[in-house]
């Protein structure tokens, strides 16, 4: 058999948009072909009563090819049958999985084409990936904050020395990046939303940069 999907969601074992391509390696033939709108391992009660876990297609249909032939032509019927719901005999999930794409490693464009797949998968497991494309926008602005931050320190590092600044940037970053792991955290858990994940550390430390630019002593 051949198969092909538009996308495989291994955390879950579901795909989407599954066709199935029964061929006759001995006469190089089609036979026929299964589409469903989505296939995922689900647990059933087996012939012997006991669950156990096999492949489930929804929304669906299948096509049988029968070929005639005669003398003078060949002729191929075809028979048509829509379903809701049917048992599919395929290999295990080792055999399609492979390895996950690295979020961090993507573009912008290249992770939202990506999130737009596990969306349409019906994935449970997209709100991570939500977390990780908008923190994309987000971290950008680091580098501003930072320097909001960085300012009212220099301004008084005159009085209380080099080292003062350089501590104090230190736990600045420490802290800052504690708040990222921690919000993040909390987006890909579903307790916060996504944009308020990857916003969240920059609009409290750039609060709090405004807050020390207005109070300063010059």
């Amino acid at each position: 058999d051949i198969y092909h999907y538009d996308f495989f969601d291994p955390r879950t074992n579901r795909f989407a948009r599954f066709t199935m391509f029964r061929t006759d390696p001995a006469a190089w033939r089609l036979d026929g072909l299964t589409y469903a709108d989505t296939v995922a391992l689900e647990r059933r009660a087996g012939a012997d009563g006991l669950p156990s876990f096999t492949w489930i297609a929804h929304k669906g249909w299948d096509r049988e090819l029968s070929t005639t032939i005669r003398p003078n032509a060949v002729r191929t019927s075809v028979e048509y049958t829509p379903f809701g719901e049917r048992q599919l005999s395929l290999e295990p999930p080792a055999y399609f999985k492979s390895d996950e794409p690295d979020a961090d490693r993507m573009t912008y464009a290249q992770l939202e084409n990506y999130v737009a797949l596990l969306q349409a998968s019906g994935s449970l497991n997209v709100v991570p990936y939500l977390v990780r494309l908008q923190r994309k926008i987000a971290f950008p602005f680091v580098s501003l904050v930072m320097t909001l931050l960085a300012v009212p320190f220099a301004v008084t590092t005159g009085r209380r020395g080099a080292m003062y600044g350089i501590g104090a940037g230190l736990v600045f970053a420490l802290i800052y990046w504690t708040a990222l792991s921690i919000f993040g955290a909390l987006g890909s858990g579903g307790w916060i939303s996504p944009l308020l994940a990857a916003w969240a550390p920059n609009i409290l430390f750039g609060a709090v940069a405004i807050y020390l630019l207005l109070t300063v002593r010059t």
